[in-house]
């Protein structure tokens, strides 16, 4: 029901604007990350995009050896809310890494990440990564909708059914309590669903700011939800006002939800012309969709005048409104989105394109509503009533898609955070050689993870889908660290993916995934190590001997392996650390080794010491390559790390 004016406005905005919430995103660290020390710092300081909720945010710092060496937890530095500090005792030479999850005090949203630095060497083997922000949950994504869905009708009602009428009229308050209900229980759901991703109790989510924005959403909303009770009692001169009051309540909900928002966290003389930016589109929405339905409800039965009337005022105020969506949205766009390139790259910006796709749809229905269905009116209404249903279909979806979009970080936040894309793959079978798993881990080092798995028939190389997928994690050199799980979910395009900080320390990691298909479940175990930078590795082949590897280590020292007999059955596997003189470096702790061929179970190798800086490790290996993965720590608490390739 728009004019070509509106309806351009529309479609102009339909392809950039959407609202965003908020993301904790680290925008940069002190010390930063990569940064090579001469001395223990005091502490880490960390600066993110939104502030942070600091009691359900958990940063720490770890030695080599996967030891917290943190003081205490994460503190908010006093004059910067959007800064943790974390306090550090003295520390030593080598390399730390510092893992955080935070959640942002502003929406409830969950981000995490992991970077390094190093105190008098280079720290290469933590590299700096950034958490990929993790889609939304489907229980917050239904909040959303319910939220939306019940506060745009009950404002489109109280505007139709109060002002656009000649008359007051209440076609049925089961209708209003029904929109109450929806949006009542989307702000519960959303609580539900922000403590989850928290990983905290509800009673503990109350306590914090998120809990507090709560009721400052519930508290417009039980207004509107007594006026709706005292419609029912009032006369019809007095039900305008309780209908007004509905209308007045559920637009202080929709500025309550923007104020506990992102336009909301922002600061300086923008931040209240940004909410009454985001405000204003909420609204429109509100007027246009809600409105809709609420005209739908009301012209029940056969046309009259009255009726014609009713649809032509509500025809040019939702022309009003969309003006009003159309104007906001853009607005709100360079904000969020800020380029072309991120509309068409970023899963936010993709996820606008699917709503406009459905947007454009709605506008022209109006459009035929508009120049049809109105003119029309006073004769029938059923064109009315048929394409308007069809549109509010369409609306919930796209709220739907509004409430997904809340969940996913705008490029304007993505894309000012540290980030390092980097992938690491392990690809093996089960012990029947009936199934492949492809695993994928990003960003591949201590902390938060996304990890994608592809499985596949062995022999046709296809697709193979399970009734459920679960990734088992253990570190073989330290027994003393409980076996973790992860949970995958299926996606659109037939991976299992899914996203924890189940890989907490640097170096070689078992992962096994277990395939439940009906009744059979099958294990493929995997090994997966941290991301290690590029190493210089010489081999030295002498005729009758075994190839001597020659691996390159920082500070010029080295590590010389080599597999006795180095054919296919049992081997010894010799392990000699040298230091920058020549002479063997003293390693007061065992190796950590791996062992992986291609599509062969990974072996954790158990070592015996054979001199100071000399172990021996036996190893039963099969034909074909073989990667020999070492982790030491050294006496001063460094972190070596080394890798070969052996064929055998």
């Amino acid at each position: 029901m728009f004019s070509r004016g509106t309806t351009l406005a529309l479609v102009t905005v339909l392809v950039i604007a959407s609202p965003a919430g908020a993301h904790a995103l680290l925008r940069e660290a002190t010390p930063a990350s990569g940064a090579v020390l001469q001395k223990s710092p005091a502490a880490v300081t960390m600066t993110f995009t939104e502030e942070p909720e600091p009691t359900l945010s958990v940063v720490h710092v770890l030695d080599n050896a996967g030891r917290v060496v943190d003081r205490g937890g994460a503190q908010v530095v006093p004059e910067n809310p959007r800064q943790l500090r974390v306090p550090l005792g003295p520390l030593l030479n080598g390399v730390y890494t510092v893992t955080w999850r935070t959640v942002s005090r502003v929406d409830g949203h969950v981000t995490g990440g992991a970077f390094g630095f190093g105190i008098g060497v280079s720290p290469g083997t933590v590299p700096a990564a950034q958490g990929r922000p993790p889609w939304p949950s489907p229980l917050y994504v239904i909040s959303r909708w319910g939220w939306y869905l019940g506060l745009s009708g009950l404002l489109g009602a109280a505007w139709v059914w109060a002002l656009a009428a000649h008359e007051p009229v209440m076609p049925s308050a089961g209708y209003l309590w029904m929109l109450w209900a929806f949006a009542a229980a989307g702000l519960v759901v959303l609580g539900l669903a922000q403590a989850a991703d928290a990983g905290v109790g509800i009673g503990r989510l109350l306590g914090t700011p998120l809990g507090l924005a709560l009721a400052w959403r519930a508290l417009p909303l039980s207004i509107a939800g007594i006026a709706i009770g005292a419609t029912q009692r009032l006369s019809i001169r007095s039900r305008r006002r309780a209908l007004l009051i509905v209308g007045i309540g559920a637009a202080g909900a929709m500025l309550a939800h923007v104020l506990a928002g992102h336009p909301g966290a922002g600061a300086g003389p923008w931040r209240w012309p940004n909410i009454m930016d985001q405000w204003l589109h909420f609204a429109g929405i509100g007027i246009w969709v809600g409105g809709l339905a609420a005209l739908l409800v009301a012209v029940r039965g056969r046309p009259d005048g009255d009726k014609a009337i009713l649809v032509r005022r509500f025809s040019t105020g939702a022309g009003v409104a969309l003006v009003v969506v159309a104007a906001t949205g853009v607005l709100r766009a360079v904000d969020e989105v800020g380029s072309w390139g991120a509309l068409l790259t970023s899963d936010f910006g993709q996820v606008v394109l699917v709503k406009a796709a459905f947007l454009l749809v709605l506008a022209s229905l109006g459009a035929v509503n508009r120049y049809r269905s109105v003119p029309a009116a006073t004769k029938t209404l059923r064109g009315l009533r048929r394409i308007g249903g069809t549109e509010l279909g369409l609306a919930a979806v796209v709220l739907a898609v509004a409430g997904l979009l809340t969940g996913l970080a705008p490029p304007s936040l993505t894309g000012g955070a540290a980030s390092a894309v980097s992938v690491v793959t392990a690809t093996a079978n089960d012990y029947a050689t009936t199934i492949r798993v492809h695993l994928e881990v990003t960003p591949g080092v201590p902390g938060v993870n996304r990890f994608v798995a592809q499985i596949t028939d062995y022999d046709t190389r296809r697709p193979i889908a399970a009734e459920r997928v679960t990734l088992r994690f253990m570190a073989p050199a330290r027994p003393d660290i409980g076996a973790s799980t992860l949970e995958l979910r299926r996606a659109a395009d037939g991976t299992y993916q899914g996203q924890g900080v189940n890989i907490s320390l640097d170096g070689p990691w078992l992962v096994t995934a277990v395939i439940e298909r009906q009744r059979t479940a099958v294990e493929v175990p995997l090994a997966v190590t941290t991301r290690t930078p590029p190493q210089a590795v010489r081999i030295l082949q002498t005729p009758g001997q075994p190839a001597l590897y020659n691996i390159d280590l920082p500070g010029r020292r080295l590590l010389d392996a080599y597999l006795d007999p180095g054919k296919p059955g049992l081997n010894e596997l010799h392990l000699t650390f040298i230091n920058a003189a020549g002479g063997e470096l003293p390693v007061p702790r065992f190796p950590q080794i791996l062992a992986a061929g291609t599509g062969k179970v990974p072996l954790s190798l158990s070592a015996r010491r054979f001199g100071p800086g000399h172990f021996i490790a036996d190893a039963r290996l099969t034909k074909g390559d073989w990667r020999i993965d070492v982790v030491v720590t050294t006496g001063s608490g460094e972190t070596l790390r080394a890798h070969f390739t052996a064929h055998l």
